[in-house]
């Protein structure tokens, strides 16, 4: 029954979920429409807007694309992926692997969504090829199952852009600090009781049969054979010495180190997302011994942040005709019509749920909906960080059950879409009940 339920959402999703560029576009042509119906504004007045509005939010662009890139760039190197490698030893029973990928997922996102999202393929993949026994879906069900607590982690888009001085949204609602947002009690909350329900739950996923069990094809899940001749490196030349020299590569680490220590002291732990990205930086560097090394894997996870440069200038371009035509100003009216001080938050929840489907990032998520949002709130006399974290929770719950963000891990585990999805939707319903009795119960 509930297997039959589940595969429901995952074929309704394959059949009418389009790639998430096209959907962008149909968005644009959506709010589009609206501004020249609802204000009464040309389409060349609205073209104007959409083009003015393109470019404005490329420094943004750039801050969300380093995130996913330099946490790729982090769990790829080959230190990392032995440390993977070894610890999937440590459990020996399918209910005991479950729940360590699951827990393992859980912490990799706190840290760094870019890393969870390679670093957990990479652990479903390793855990694989030990743990015939325990069934392949459920494996990456939980390693894929940190990115639901992605907004209560220390790679939280929206909290931390709203903590870095010059985002564009600082003249409206200032800088917000960390306690505000991820250190608050409500997300502390919401955020350990997922990370620790959610594991079990991945463990009620198991079939209670030996014959339901699947598993991976282990020649599939092997790493690719290169060529050791090809790739020996014959140190001819200076420039070559320089592209593998460790000194270089370990003073530069450690000049990064020394900064961190020097910004911490200055500041506690500060953190916000220009910070983040020098610290996975740093990590990546290091982690590589060489810089031509930690170049080769920034230039091959730049591929991961395709999305993200291609359509946030699209995303501006909708925030562009919002502003521009007035329309966000009579979308922040309806919102003051039905809500109040006590449910703005909990109706940023659902509103941010339901335009995650169309928009899957936390950062063009931000910068469509703030602009609607945030006048509503002024006006009810509601605090700008209860706009962000309702916003917030919403795309990071709908984010277990998005097409987008699961691509990179099931391009390292191998494994369709299909055989993900179906399991991820009962984690999906789950996240919401928690999200929301967390919302009610400790309002900010």
């Amino acid at each position: 029954m509930i297997n039959r339920v589940l595969m429901f959402f995952v074929n309704l999703m394959q059949r009418y979920l389009p790639d998430p560029f096209t959907i962008v576009w149909v968005i644009t042509l959506f709010v589009g429409a609206m501004a020249v119906i609802v204000t009464q504004k040309s389409p060349v007045d609205v073209i104007g807007y959409w083009g003015k509005g393109f470019f404005d939010i490329l420094a943004f662009a750039m801050q969300m694309s380093l995130v996913l890139i330099t946490g790729y760039a982090l769990a790829s190197a080959n230190i990392v992926r032995k440390f993977l490698q070894k610890i999937v030893l440590i459990p020996k029973t399918p209910t005991q692997t479950i729940l360590f990928i699951g827990f393992s997922s859980m912490a990799l996102y706190y840290l760094n969504w870019g890393l969870g999202l390679i670093a957990g393929g990479f652990l479903a993949r390793e855990a694989a090829k030990q743990h015939r026994d325990t069934d392949f879906r459920v494996l990456v069900t939980a390693a894929f199952s940190g990115i639901i607590i992605t907004h209560g982690g220390l790679s939280a888009s929206v909290p931390l852009v709203i903590n870095t001085k010059g985002h564009f949204l600082e003249s409206q609602m200032g800088l917000v600090p960390l306690t505000q947002t991820i250190f608050h009690p409500q997300a502390l909350l919401i955020t350990c009781t997922l990370a620790i329900i959610i594991p079990f739950v991945c463990v009620l996923m198991l079939p209670k049969r030996k014959e339901d069990i699947v598993v991976p094809d282990i020649s599939k899940l092997e790493d690719e054979k290169v060529d050791a001749a090809a790739t020996t490196l014959v140190e001819t030349f200076l420039a070559d010495k320089m592209d593998n020299s460790r000194f270089l590569n370990y003073t530069l680490g450690l000049a990064g180190l020394v900064y961190l220590g020097m910004y911490f002291m200055k500041n506690g732990f500060n953190l916000n997302v220009n910070i983040l990205i020098f610290m996975f930086i740093v990590l990546g560097i290091l982690a590589h011994g060489t810089l031509i090394n930690y170049a080769k894997a920034i230039s091959k996870g730049t591929a991961t942040a395709s999305g993200i440069i291609l359509q946030f200038p699209f995303y501006a371009g909708i925030m562009g005709i919002m502003h521009g035509s007035g329309l966000v100003n009579v979308i922040s009216d309806w919102l003051l019509g039905i809500s109040t001080y006590q449910t703005f938050e909990v109706a940023c929840y659902f509103s941010s749920l339901i335009i995650s489907i169309f928009v899957p990032s936390a950062g063009g998520h931000w910068v469509v909906q703030a602009p609607f949002m945030l006048p509503a709130a002024a006006t009810l006399g509601v605090e700008p960080w209860k706009v962000a974290m309702g916003v917030a929770w919403g795309e990071s719950i709908w984010n277990i059950v998005c097409p987008f963000w699961a691509l990179p891990l099931l391009a390292i585990a191998n494994m369709s879409l299909r055989d993900l999805m179906g399991f991820s939707v009962l984690l999906f319903i789950i996240g919401n009940i928690v999200a929301i009795a967390g919302i009610l119960l400790i309002p900010h």
